[in-house]
């Protein structure tokens, strides 16, 4: 066993002690009990004086070095402790702070507490419960922090009208008229401003105290959430890492404090809902303006930590309401995000359909879509694998984007046979429109080539597309228009349980920004084999080209 160096425990101890209200107790300055009689403070008075004007220090067995910071008493000083003594009601308060001798169990115990030994002071108060022994075995444990004692021992003390009565008397005389209703909450008052009522509230069982203590505590708790909120509003406008660094400051300075308010107030109560609602719509709002304004791949999980966060405090409906449209936002942009690896391809993709839907209905524009994006999209194949769900989504999009341009540019070139049979002209119109015809399907059938390279969702290949290419190769056998180079379709076609959809931003707080992806609604392509539609197009064909060499050959 190792010898301990009592001194440096002590030393210790000692700098631990945080407490004003025992530390510069004007009692302790004087060198006096509370009930310490006149002419013991005009001696201590008079000896202070005589030493001080020497430059003496001066010390009195309830200085207790052991336990408190050593007083350096001054001129000054001293007089500020007998000034802080002259009205009855400060004589009170500073004595419910300090020691008070009334018996001679009292002499025992105090001689036990000057020679260090504070266990057994304690002990011999411990044996009596009356007035002296409870106020001194409140100021013991507030001295080594033995909060729950001190609460115990108060509750008892100031739960007995008769204690108090005797307390009073024994400070300032009976002649005074002094209402001591008012002693427990003024303990408590100063007991929260030294020590918080955070720390004082578990030991509490008296009701009226608990809720007393309750509204010292939620002022300041609402003051701090507050103070917060304000600074983290100052940081609007001032970009999205700002925005960030926030809402993550905001909740992390706020946690403790918002979970102390729910234990002191209802969830129900207004003023717990107003702070609670204000703190979460700020944090939900950082989040939504460093997401809206970020280029980095991880900004939804980012920011939807945060609105989980706003979403899991807010108490009002409104606010409710509000948290979760824009959480339901949120999951569906990040139910679409790319995989990290392909950030890069998949905002460069999207690009290109943006520019795309700002285009005419061409198939040219179609195509330019197809080589732009395939680079891209073999990257992503090459990283992920054919067999991804997100690899085959994004394929399919590109696809479906183009097909819808070539459905609508071919859909436009076959009109003229849809003219009124009883048009004279009607006749001569198809025959003059069929070369026109010919070079959409020819342009037509070399972007479905270029389409048939790219994987799709079995789903949308064995559906959609396959049914819009079969229109497309008929039309082009009636016409003429070689599809020799076909490529079968059955090429590579890979199952997945998703549907093609949109990736979307949302621009604010309640809207989406929906990037430029075109919707490929089905279009019926009119197939000219398959109607009821009788006409003969291929001798028309044949006829038309004989009309052209006999007008040529009757004009030369």
């Amino acid at each position: 066993m190792n010898f301990v160096n009592k001194g440096s425990l002590l030393a210790v101890f000692v700098n631990e002690i945080r407490m004003n209200v025992l530390k510069n107790n004007p009692y302790r300055q004087l060198g006096v009990y509370t009930n310490s009689p006149t002419k013991e403070r005009l001696a201590n008075h008079n000896r202070m004086k005589a030493f001080l004007k020497v430059g003496k220090s001066v010390s009195f067995s309830l200085d207790l070095p052991q336990y408190l910071q050593p007083i350096n008493r001054t001129d000054a000083l001293v007089a500020d402790a007998e000034a802080k003594l002259t009205l009855p009601k400060e004589q009170i308060l500073h004595a419910q702070f300090w020691f008070i001798k009334t018996t001679l169990l009292d002499e025992v115990a105090f001689n036990h507490l000057f020679a260090g030994e504070i266990d057994k002071a304690e002990e011999i108060w411990q044996k009596r419960e009356c007035l002296s022994a409870l106020q001194n075995r409140i100021v013991c444990a507030l001295i080594r922090k033995k909060y729950d004692f001190a609460i115990m021992c108060a509750e008892v003390l100031y739960g007995n009208t008769q204690y108090l009565n005797q307390f009073v008397s024994t400070i300032i005389g009976t002649g005074g008229n002094f209402d001591v209703s008012s002693l427990a909450f003024s303990f408590l008052d100063i007991l929260c401003d030294e020590i918080g009522a955070s720390k004082l509230l578990p030991f509490i069982t008296n009701s009226s105290w608990k809720e007393h203590l309750g509204e010292k505590a939620v002022k300041p708790l609402i003051n701090s959430i507050q103070e917060a909120i304000n600074i983290a509003q100052k940081t609007k406008g001032r970009g999205s890492k700002a925005r960030l660094n926030a809402g993550e400051a905001l909740r992390r300075n706020t946690r403790n404090a918002i979970l102390q308010l729910k234990g002191f107030l209802s969830t129900k109560d207004l003023r717990y809902q107003m702070i609670a609602d204000k703190l979460g719509l700020e944090i939900l709002q950082c989040g939504i303006d460093y997401f809206n304004d970020s280029e980095e791949p991880d900004a939804a999980h980012k920011a939807m930590s945060l609105q989980k966060y706003a979403k899991s405090i807010v108490v009002g409906q409104m606010a409710k309401d509000r948290c979760k449209e824009n959480f339901d936002i949120l999951q569906r942009i990040i139910d679409n995000l790319p995989p990290s690896e392909v950030f890069v391809e998949d905002r460069a993709i999207h690009e290109e359909l943006r520019k795309y839907c700002l285009l005419p209905d061409k198939i040219c524009h179609a195509v330019t879509l197809l080589n732009n994006t395939k680079p891209h999209i073999q990257s992503i194949k090459r990283k992920l694998d054919v067999s991804n769900s997100y690899y085959l989504k994004i394929s399919t999009q590109v696809v479906g984007n183009a097909l819808s341009n070539i459905i609508a540019e071919v859909n436009e070139a076959q009109s003229i046979f849809s003219a009124d049979k009883d048009d004279p002209n009607a006749t001569l119109a198809a025959i003059l429109g069929i070369t026109h015809v010919k070079s959409v399907l020819e342009e037509a059938w070399k972007a479905i080539k270029i389409m048939d390279g790219f994987d799709m969702e079995s789903e949308y290949k064995n559906g959609r597309y396959n049914e819009n290419r079969s229109i497309l190769k008929g039309l082009c056998d009636q016409l003429g228009v070689s599809t020799s180079a076909y490529t079968s379709s059955s090429s590579s076609s890979r199952t997945t349980q998703r549907s093609q959809t949109s990736t979307t931003r949302p621009y604010s707080s309640t809207s989406n920004r929906t990037s430029a992806n075109r919707q490929t609604t089905s279009t019926n392509s009119s197939n000219s084999s398959n109607s009821s539609d009788d006409t003969p197009w291929g001798c028309i064909a044949v006829i038309a080209i004989a009309i052209i060499i006999f007008l040529i050959s009757t004009c030369s």
